[in-house]
């Protein structure tokens, strides 16, 4: 049996027709709507017996019971096995434990058997909001990444799979709302990263036009950084297990840490930089004077996410942050977030990121596992954000148990092209981990007084920028974060020449050019140079080369301009790039 709990703010779900000859009798035929339920697709497989049914209640009564659903949905999901039971066995396992639950107190709707639905839903974003497992017909409960490890360690891939996985691409992908498509089919189509079986999930490895455009973003960013003050530093990607267990990261994000074991030693890749600078900012004692540091760090960071998230460059389980951190006197917090928040609208609007939600994301004092337990410290700094946002006159929503562990955040919400809303950009103030690291200051009384910290990014994940603006464009990013800007183009062979010499000025002057003489129509080449989003198309043919002129193309326009110059041309160029247009 195989069953994936969901605990979900709803699910509506509506029997829409038969999917076996004999189906269950239905007892509603309307849409059935639940609130605050714990959601259990299941999978009754061939094999299953009392124990194994007995194993499932026990895990769904566990599941409850450590999320607080009292509202239980049991809802068949053959899409979850291929081995399934013949449909009676299954319906009269599913009639079982839907008694049992009931008995023990739950609330139990069980969705109808046997019937294709319809259905909408909205997953919780702890912890604990998306489990699978799987259980044996000896009545062991094990879960899938547990099989996997099993299977792997008694069977020895044979290479020739290895390279078949490896050579493995996919053909084809979802469409997004108005047939938008995804950052993922973009990337493919444009060359600009591959997804690797071999290499893993949410592993992506970057081409060299993907690498430009990332370059680009990074080389902005920190430029940016260091005319606002920002000091940058490079830290470890590992650190011993100590390190985290004085931030809390041991206690409160282990299960979405990655961590080994080194000779006698526990490590962990980081998943977070702030241990690291704060570490740095204790190497020596600090004077109130220096209040204002801010720490930058573009930061290669490591999280376990699950695997039914990982697409694209949306959500990775490796990925880079423009990562920093302002330490400050209490008195200075509000003055230094309106800074980074002004910082963040600059970068954004550069960017042309715009459809952003602001979320003021806070603690849930119940979730005892999941936070810090300092009431008056949350309440203090949530009062503190809520006044400074109310100030900007920021147009924000609230959004409880969406905090980090150790703080309140404002997070810059986006929807990506099939309407599911993620974090771009993140701006938190934290309480805890000053204290937790001993972090002070000598104040101008000459006592140690202890700092506030806010963490910041800038422009996010530079992954997942990179896919909102991929799918925002649909590929058709401007001409600073294009990776070829423009392309030369051979009218007929004998222009050859004349256009390698247009090529290799445009490159002295810095442009990322390229170019296609090959012996087709230029028809053909002025299509593909469309298909690969090139901001400027240039054709050199006898008229040209006689002149010393270019027939210039730009993106989106029907007609080129004719007796273009060469220098009038780079100027142009070079305005766009360094206005970053």
């Amino acid at each position: 049996m195989k069953i994936l709990t969901l605990h979900c703010d709803y699910i509506k779900f509506k029997p829409l027709k038969k999917a076996i000859a004999k189906p269950e009798e239905l007892k509603e035929k309307g849409e059935i709507h639940v609130k605050e339920p714990l959601v259990v697709l299941t999978a009754v497989e061939k094999g299953d017996n009392d124990k194994t049914v007995a194993q499932l209640i026990e895990a769904i009564k566990k599941t409850a019971s450590e999320v607080k659903a009292k509202n239980i949905v049991l809802y068949p999901y053959a899409h979850l096995s291929s081995n399934l039971a013949d449909p009676d066995t299954a319906l009269e396992w599913l009639v079982e434990a839907e008694h049992v639950l009931k008995r023990e107190g739950y609330a139990v709707t069980r969705a109808p058997f046997g019937y294709y639905k319809e259905f909408e839903l909205k997953v919780k974003g702890h912890p604990l909001s998306e489990l699978s497992k799987e259980f044996n017909a000896e009545g062991l409960a094990v879960t899938p990444k547990q099989l996997i490890r099993k299977e792997e360690a008694e069977k020895e891939v044979a290479p020739e799979e290895l390279l078949r996985r490896m050579s493995k691409t996919k053909m084809s992908f979802e469409k997004g709302k108005g047939n938008l498509k995804s950052n993922a089919e973009i990337g493919r189509e444009l060359d600009l990263f591959v997804a690797s079986e071999v290499v893993g999930s949410g592993l992506p490895l970057l081409t060299p036009k993907g690498t430009t455009i990332r370059r680009e973003l990074i080389r902005f960013v920190e430029d940016e950084e260091l005319k606002a003050g920002y000091l940058h530093t490079f830290t470890p990607f590992m650190a011993k297990s100590d390190l985290y267990k004085i931030s809390g990261h041991w206690q409160h994000y282990k299960d979405s840490m990655f961590t080994l074991n080194i000779g006698d030693e526990e490590f962990a890749l980081r998943p977070m930089t702030c241990p690291f600078q704060f570490i740095i900012y204790k190497s020596k004692q600090r004077s109130y004077k220096e209040l204002p540091i801010k720490y930058a760090e573009t930061s290669y960071l490591f999280r376990q996410e699950k695997s039914g998230e990982l697409m694209g460059l949306t959500r990775l389980r490796q990925f880079t942050l423009s990562d920093a951190h302002i330490i400050c006197k209490p008195e200075q917090l509000e003055e230094q977030f309106e800074e980074v928040l002004n910082f963040v609208k600059y970068m954004m609007k550069t960017l042309k990121i715009e459809d952003i939600e602001y979320r003021f994301s806070k603690w849930d004092p119940k979730n005892k596992e999941k936070y810090i337990d300092n009431p008056k410290a949350w309440e203090e700094s949530q009062q503190a954000m809520r006044k400074i946002l109310n100030k900007l006159k920021l147009k924000y929503v609230e959004a409880d148990d969406e905090a980090a562990f150790y703080g309140p955040k404002l997070d810059l919400q986006y929807k990506n092209v099939f309407g599911k809303e993620d974090t771009l950009i993140t701006i938190q103030i934290d309480f805890a981990l000053p204290e937790k690291f001993d972090m002070t200051y000598i104040d101008a009384d000459n006592k140690p007084k202890r700092p506030m910290v806010i963490h910041r990014s800038s422009v996010g994940c530079f992954e997942r920028t990179m896919a909102y603006l991929l799918e925002k464009t649909q590929g058709a990013l401007p001409v600073w974060l294009s990776p070829i800007q423009a392309r030369v183009l051979s009218f007929t062979d004998r222009n050859i020449k004349a256009s390698e010499k247009v090529l290799a000025s445009l490159k002295e002057a810095g442009i990322r050019v390229d170019s296609d003489t090959r012996s087709t129509t230029v028809n053909d080449k002025v299509r593909d140079a469309e298909m690969m989003k090139i901001p400027y198309i240039i054709v050199i043919g006898d008229k040209e080369e006689k002149a010393k002129t270019l027939a210039v193309r730009q993106r989106g326009e029907n007609k080129p301009k004719f007796g273009v110059k060469a220098d009038k041309l780079i100027a142009e160029l070079k305005e766009k790039i360094e206005r970053r247009e």
